[in-house]
């Protein structure tokens, strides 16, 4: 759990019992995709739990530097930055994991108190549920104020509030909320009711190692282009990406053709004819070299149509023929910058 960023920066892990007993809530009954994102990670340990009990992807999004390098060894993919500063497909996701740190943001003045993170977190991460994909959203008790529960009892249907155990409540008095996505949004004034006297500590909440439901998982959509990414260049990543796909393998792959072998693969071996052809239109444009692998020859293969025109007169008549014809060219260059030329 987080609680006030004030403290330990903010960053509390969810007791291991906590993350067992929500993992043994959640439930899939088909084999395929199902994705689990939480966008505030930490280091991975509960997300991670999770999807490997649902056999899913995990998706992570984790601002501290250290804590988020631990979660990119637990999780499918994370990425370490604001959650405001990432591209995510909307609707890709069937598991919400929200468990946002306990305090207040900021206004753009970055000194006024803003709107409390329980709040804004649970606003703009609800559209990467997909239609039925299931919340679960950790926050204390007394944060389940007026809004949350207009935003809970509106967007979701299905909605079950449990305390954490004994032991781990005491802490900061914290609750667990399980819920499924409507495919349209409606009011629930009855929901919301309750889930502000939960918040106010008029209702009586079950403890969460007394559930007695379960919430199946949809399949996760397949989606074209998944975006999961950050918006913000990240240095290791890049130098990862550079290592990997960078403009140099582009720039080597230009000046250091391939094989014959591996350009073309005719039906029959070819002849010398044919070697003459691919020379001369171009094919094995580039460096080739003798049969030992030495004497290379930067080789640039020349194709172009010439028109001849003849001129005859017979009778005080003049008659223009155009003839047609392919004039080949071969141009090399060898290791002494000699250039040869063959017509």
């Amino acid at each position: 759990m987080r609680l006030s960023a004030q403290a330990k920066m903010g960053f509390y892990p969810t007791p291991a019992l906590v993350v067992s007993l929500i993992s043994d809530i959640l439930i899939r009954d088909c084999k395929g995709t199902i994705r689990l994102l939480d966008p505030c990670a930490g280091e991975g340990h509960a997300i991670n739990h999770i999807g490997e009990s649902l056999k899913g992807e995990t998706y992570g999004i984790e601002l501290d530097k250290d804590r988020g390098k631990i979660a990119r060894e637990n999780l499918t993919q994370c990425l370490i930055t604001d959650y405001e500063n990432t591209r995510i497909s909307n609707q890709a996701f069937s598991l919400l994991y929200l468990n946002p740190p306990y305090d207040w943001s900021l206004k753009n003045d970055e000194v006024s108190a803003g709107e409390r993170y329980e709040r804004t977190f649970l606003r703009n991460t609800i559209k990467y549920l997909i239609s039925n994909g299931i919340l679960v959203y950790l926050i204390p008790q007394s944060r389940l104020d007026k809004v949350i529960a207009e935003i809970l009892s509106y967007r979701f249907k299905d909605v079950r509030v449990f305390r954490f155990p004994d032991e781990e409540y005491r802490s900061f008095k914290q609750v667990v909320i399980f819920g499924v996505l409507k495919k349209r949004p409606e009011p629930d004034d009855e929901l919301a009711r309750y889930l502000i006297n939960v918040g106010q500590g008029q209702t009586i909440i079950p403890s969460l190692d007394n559930a007695d439901c379960r919430y199946t998982l949809p399949l996760s959509p397949l989606v074209k282009n998944f975006l999961f990414r950050t918006t913000q260049i990240d240095p290791e990543e890049l130098a990862l990406e550079i290592e990997h796909h960078g403009l140099r393998g582009k720039i080597d792959g230009m000046v250091s053709p391939l094989s014959l072998s591996e350009r073309i693969k005719p039906i029959m071996p070819l002849r010398h004819g044919h070697l003459a052809q691919l020379l001369a239109c171009g094919m094995m444009n580039g460096v080739v070299f003798d049969k030992e692998g030495y004497n290379p020859l930067l080789v640039k293969g020349i194709t172009k149509k010439v028109v001849d025109i003849r001129r005859e007169h017979e009778d005080g008549k003049e008659r223009v023929i155009e003839t047609e014809r392919i004039v080949i060219t071969i141009n090399a260059i060898n290791e002494k910058g000699e250039l040869i030329t063959i017509t």
